[in-house]
């Protein structure tokens, strides 16, 4: 599942010491988090606790949840958020060259429509979907999530991908001075036996006793993924103790180092919702709605209890009025001496009130968690215009957080998969024109939702051209301020259309000038034809006024 070396064993350079002890403070660093994430799970996704408690396998982990609002608001964001910027049946981003003149070169823009479609298709083969769906139910819920990124390979070939949303309990992190994060610890549980599969006869002195003994026996490894001093550049070839981030695995127990590799490119992603300043971790819609998220399960707990008592109200009686014991179960007898001594013990709770408050908490919930606007209201199918009245609705209440989440999760995402994809010849070969000049590369997306964000720009381009178009009714030399052709390029790639339905500059040059020689070999025929016409006439006016030739 990791990108592998040539099987040489490469002798540790850091202290697994250092590192167990940086994990520490880190993890320390950390605990107040932990408790709001433990907090935060208990009532909106039951099944993350696990912060500060560790449950077995199996427990039942929703008994305190008394009101779903909250889950049910945090399910409605997180999965608009998956459809719009990552959507498994759309092809949701492209790649396109910094140097414009590259973009006109329709071999070279077709290799980059190739790769983009390559990259999707391996998305679609893998697990991607599946897990980048729980990695946002995480960030919405908690503010940070992780997403682990594996590149398989065989014999040096590209071989596919593998992702694994981590739990946050698993992972701590560390911020570079420029606020990206760099360096992530994670602690895996592995058994005796997993742990041999993992790293073989370097799995640690405990592990390999326990193999034979109990190989179901847990123990704990520590991942540290960190940059290394000397970097190389992405797409170049080097052993994996060489490439720019380095990676190790720690034998807790044993204190060991059991496996050193590396990465070309950071193999985490961590998006934060929000953050402010001097926190490494972010904060959420879930974050926010701690309080009323609480405070709603709270009232409807009393609310179910008030609830209880008015349906199945609690008794009194006179000490010496009842022969034996009340029996409240359906169709059974319980004799008395006198009915007037058995009573119910009135429940004074006004329903109104507890409705009203309720009712005002989960509007509040429903408001942070956005899905009173986004949320489907009930009735006809929506119509094209009002599905893009909804993106842009999005695109408005999300625009802050969409940023941050396109250079935290959606950009290191795609750039590792180009590059793994490209080492490992998995790629379309490079037109010569790329292989003698190079290019830059930037990412472009084309969701819904990121085309609803280009759509202002399609919609002033048509406004200007009509606009233009009026005035030229009255001096046509006002076309000749106009760029016809860019825009037209302009507001194809906006509205996200396929490369390869666009003629490169040169191939547009070629028609134009076969065009322009028609037209003149045309306009040559025509003036011949008339020059020919007109000399006719003359003969027949001259046959006319000096008659016949005799």
């Amino acid at each position: 599942m990791y990108e592998k070396d040539s099987g040489k064993q490469v002798e540790p350079t850091v202290s697994p010491v250092a590192l167990l002890k940086r994990y520490d403070r880190l993890k320390s660093d950390r605990t107040n988090w932990d408790t709001m994430w433990e907090e935060l799970a208990t009532f909106l996704m039951p099944g993350k606790v696990d912060f500060i408690t560790t449950s077995t396998r199996g427990t039942k982990r929703a008994a305190e949840v008394y009101d779903s609002t909250g889950i049910h608001a945090l399910q409605i964001l997180s999965a608009s958020l998956h459809g719009s910027l990552t959507s498994p049946s759309t092809k949701w981003f492209g790649l396109r060259f910094r140097q414009d003149e590259l973009n006109e070169n329709k071999d070279a823009k077709n290799w980059l429509e190739k790769c983009s479609r390559g990259i999707f298709q391996e998305f679609g083969k893998c697990n991607f979907s599946t897990e980048v769906a729980e990695c946002y139910q995480d960030l919405v819920g908690f503010g940070t999530s992780c997403l682990q990124f594996d590149v398989k390979t065989k014999e040096s070939n590209f071989d596919g991908f593998n992702f694994k949303a981590c739990h946050l309990a698993e992972v701590v992190i560390s911020e570079s001075e420029e606020g990206k994060v760099d360096t992530v610890f994670r602690k895996l549980k592995l058994t005796a036996r997993q742990a041999y599969q993992k790293f073989g006869k370097d799995c640690g002195d405990k592990a390999m006793k326990a193999l034979e003994k109990d190989p179901d026996q847990m123990f704990e490894y520590v991942q540290a993924v960190f940059p290394r001093e000397i970097k190389g550049e992405p797409a170049m070839v080097a052993p994996p103790h060489q490439r720019p981030w380095a990676c190790y695995f720690i034998s807790v127990i044993d204190k060991k180092i059991c496996k050193e590799s590396g990465y070309y490119e950071l193999p985490f992603m961590v998006p934060r919702w929000a953050k402010t300043t001097g926190d490494v971790y972010g904060f959420g819609p879930g974050c926010i709605a701690r309080a009323d998220v609480k405070t709603l399960n709270s009232a409807r707990k009393l609310a179910m209890r008030a609830w209880e008592k008015s349906i199945d109200p609690p008794l009194k009686a006179m000490q010496n009025g009842i022969l034996g014991k009340i029996d409240l179960r359906p169709s059974t007898v319980t004799y008395v001496r006198d009915m007037n001594n058995l009573e119910p013990i009135v429940n004074q709770t006004n329903w109104n009130a507890d409705q009203l408050m309720l009712g005002d908490v989960r509007g509040s919930v429903r408001r942070i968690f956005f899905s009173d606007q986004l949320e489907l209201n009930e009735g006809p199918q929506m119509t094209a215009t009002e599905v893009q009245v909804r993106y842009e609705l999005m695109q408005r209440l999300l625009g802050p957080t969409l940023g941050r989440l396109q250079s935290e999760f959606l950009n290191p995402i795609v750039e590792r998969a180009f590059y793994s994809m490209l080492r490992g010849n998995a790629l379309p070969p490079m037109p010569e024109v790329l292989q003698e000049v190079g290019g830059d590369l930037d990412i472009e997306y084309v969701g819904p939702l990121a085309r609803s964000q280009k759509m202002d720009e399609v919609t002033s381009i048509q406004r200007a051209m009509e606009g233009i178009m009026q005035l030229a009714q009255v001096n046509p030399e006002v076309l000749d301020i106009v760029d016809v052709d860019k825009a037209g390029r302009t507001i194809s790639d906006r509205l996200g259309a396929p490369a390869d339905i666009l003629r490169g500059a040169e191939q547009v040059g070629e028609i134009r000038q076969s065009r322009q020689q028609q037209q003149q070999a045309q306009a040559e025929m025509d003036q011949g034809q008339q020059e020919i016409a007109g000399a006719q006439q003359i003969a027949d006016l001259e046959q006319t006024v000096n008659g016949p030739v005799q």
